[in-house]
C-alpha cells in the first residue's frame, strides 16, 4: 500500500508567536528541522500534530519517568486522541511508563486484527529492529505475560526492570525505538492512510556515536512502515547521519522565529560533506589527538562508527560515498595542512577495500596528514565470515557452509551465488550481493551483519583471522603497534620457553 507524502502544508501559528500560519514547502519523506532554541520547533510540531491527530504522532523532547509496567496506561495508548492529550507539553514525567503501556496496546491491536492472512508486524520483527538499534540488549515481547516484555543485556542473565540499570543514552534510545515501532506497527495493522512521525529533539542526552545508529534505525523503520518523518534537532551529528542514511529522501528546513514561509532544501552532496565534517567533529579529532577515519560506504560507516563505542580504540568516522573518498582525502589534506605542522604522526586514514588499488602518494594526492590504508580482504562483507564473527553465532566455517548448503535453495535467484560460497576463499570471494541472505541463514538472532562485525572488531585489538582479513596495515594504523612483552624486550630470553 502506497502511503501519501505531504509535500506542502499550512499549519496554524499560535497567537503568542504572532498568529497567522506557517507555510512549509518542498517537504521530502525525511525532513530535519534545524533551528535555535526559541525558533518555534516544538510549537510547530505540536500545532502540526493537532491538525491531524489520528494520522500524526508527536514524540516529546523531554522523556522521563520509570521504566516499569503499569496497566493504568494501556487504554491511554490505544487511542490516537489519547496519545495526543498526553503530549501537550515539552515534557512528560511518565513518558517511559506510557511507552511500556503502549507495548500492551500494540499486542492488543495485533490480537484484534481482522484482515485476511496473518497479522502483520509480529513481535520478532520488533525484536530485530531494537537489536539493530541497541545490539547490547535482547528484547522479547511476551503477549500473555505481565509485564508483556523481557529486556536483557545480550549474553548476560541480567533482566532490566528499572531505568537505573541503563545509561541515559541507552534509556533514551530504547524508549524512542519502542515509541516509534509500536505506533508505526499500529498504523500498519489499522491501515492508516497517512502516517506522519514528528520527533522532537531525539538527540537529547544521546552521544553523537549513538545518534548515527539512531539515524540508521529511523530510516530503516520509515522505509518498512511507510511513514513520513519530521525531526527537530540542534545536533549537527544527527543532521549528518540523517543525510547519510536518508540520501535523496532527506532534506533540511531551517526554521526561525520571524519567518512564516519555509522551503525544505535537498540534502545535496555539498551539504552532506559539510554536515559530515561538523557532525562527526572530524576536524576537531585530528587537532586534539583523535584520528579521523574516512570510509567508503554506508555499511563501512555502520561498522566503523560502532567500533569506538567499546572504548578500546578511538577515531572519528567520516562517510565518503564510493569514489568521493579520494576527493575528501585531498580536501582534508588542504585544510589540515593549514592547521597542523608537518612531520608529525598522521591525523587520520582513508580506508579502501581490497578489490581496488590504493592511491599512491604523489603531488596530486599528498598523504602527509591523511594516509590511505587498504583492507587485506576483498571488502568489508568478507569480515562477516571470519572465524571470530562466526563464533558469535555459534558457528565455525564447516558448520556455516553446511547451513548455507541446506538453505540456499530457499533464496530463489540468489541460490546459485550462495552455493558458490561453499569451498570459496573467504578472504577474496565477492559476498556483496548475498550478504543479507548470509546473515539470515547464519544468525539466529537476525542482528544486522555490520553490528556483528563491529562488535568483534571493537572489543579488542583484532588478531587471528579477523586480524588477517583486516591486515597488518589497517590494524597498526588504527590500534598502533602491538605492545612488546618483557620477554620480547629481553632478546634471547623469549627463546628460552620450552615448547
Amino acid at each position: 500500500m502506497a502511503i501519501p507524502q505531504i509535500k506542502d502544508v499550512v499549519i496554524p501559528r499560535p497567537g503568542d508567536l504572532g498568529g497567522g500560519e506557517w507555510r512549509l514547502n518542498s517537504l521530502t519523506s525525511l525532513v530535519a528541522v534545524f533551528g535555535k532554541n526559541g525558533s518555534g520547533k516544538s510549537r510547530l510540531l505540536r500545532a502540526w500534530r493537532d491538525s491531524a491527530p489520528d494520522s500524526t504522532h508527536y514524540i516529546i523532547p523531554e522523556r522521563t519517568g520509570e521504566f516499569d509496567y503499569n496497566a493504568n496506561f494501556i487504554q491511554q495508548q490505544v487511542s490516537a486522541q489519547s496519545r495526543r492529550n498526553e503530549s501537550q507539553r515539552n515534557f512528560h514525567e511518565n513518558y517511559r511508563r506510557q511507552i511500556v503501556g503502549r507495548i500492551q496496546a500494540y499486542l492488543m491491536s495485533r490480537g484484534g486484527f481482522s484482515g485476511e492472512g496473518p497479522a502483520p508486524c509480529a513481535p520478532p520483527e520488533l525484536h530485530k529492529a531494537i537489536g539493530r538499534l541497541l545490539p547490547d540488549f535482547e528484547l522479547t515481547l511476551k503477549p500473555s505475560a505481565t509485564p508483556p516484555y523481557e529486556l536483557k543485556r545480550a549474553g548476560k542473565d541480567q533482566t532490566i526492570t528499572q531505568v537505573d540499570q541503563l545509561s541515559s543514552g541507552e534509556a533514551q534510545l530504547l524508549l524512542l525505538g519502542l515509541d516509534i515501532l509500536t505506533v508505526a506497527s499500529m498504523w500498519e495493522i489499522e491501515g492508516t492512510q497517512q502516517r506522519l512521525m514528528l520527533i522532537d529533539e531525539p538527540d537529547a542526552h544521546v552521544h553523537p556515536d549513538l545518534l548515527v545508529r539512531f539515524a540508521d534505525f529511523l530510516t530503516e523503520a520509515a522505509n518498512r512502515y511507510k511513514f513520513q518523518t519530521i525531526v527537530a534537532t540542534h545536533s549537527p551529528s544527527l543532521l549528518a547521519a540523517l543525510g547519510q542514511f536518508g540520501g535523496s529522501d532527506a532534506s533540511v528546513l531551517y526554521l526561525d522565529r520571524v519567518g512564516v514561509h519555509f522551503t525544505a532544501l535537498p540534502f545535496n552532496d555539498v551539504l552532506k560533506e559539510l554536515a559530515s565534517c561538523l557532525g562527526g567533529h572530524a576536524l576537531m579529532g585530528p587537532l586534539f589527538g583523535v584520528p579521523l577515519l574516512l570510509v567508503e560506504g554506508d555499511d563501512d560507516y555502520r561498522i566503523w562508527s560502532q567500533v569506538p563505542r567499546h572504548h578500546v580504540v578511538s577515531f572519528s568516522v567520516l562517510p565518503s560515498g564510493g569514489q568521493k573518498i579520494l576527493n575528501h582525502q585531498r580536501a582534508l589534506e588542504r585544510v589540515l595542512n593549514a592547521l597542523r605542522e608537518q612531520g608529525g604522526p598522521k591525523s587520520g586514514f582513508a580506508l579502501v577495500d581490497g578489490d581496488k588499488g590504493k592511491p599512491k602518494e604523489n603531488a596530486e594526492t599528498p598523504q602527509e596528514h591523511i594516509g590511505f590504508i587498504q583492507l587485506n580482504c576483498y571488502e568489508s562483507e568478507n569480515l562477516f565470515l571470519t572465524d571470530e564473527v562466526l563464533a558469535t553465532m555459534n558457528h565455525d566455517w564447516p558448520s556455516a557452509q553446511m547451513k548455507i548448503q541446506e538453505q540456499a535453495e530457499g533464496f530463489g535467484g540468489k541460490a546459485e551465488l550462495l552455493q558458490a560460497i561453499i569451498g570459496c576463499d573467504r578472504r577474496t570471494h565477492d559476498l556483496k550481493q548475498v550478504i543479507e541472505q548470509l546473515s539470515l541463514i547464519l544468525d539466529p538472532k537476525r542482528i544486522h551483519w555490520t553490528v556483528r562485525v563491529a562488535s568483534v572488531i571493537g572489543k579488542a585489538r583484532p588478531v587471528g583471522q579477523i586480524g588477517e582479513f583486516l591486515g597488518d596495515e589497517v590494524v597498526t594504523a588504527l590500534w598502533g603497534h602491538p605492545p612488546v612483552s618483557k620477554a620480547d624486550d629481553q632478546g634471547d630470553l623469549s627463546l628460552s620457553v620450552v615448547q
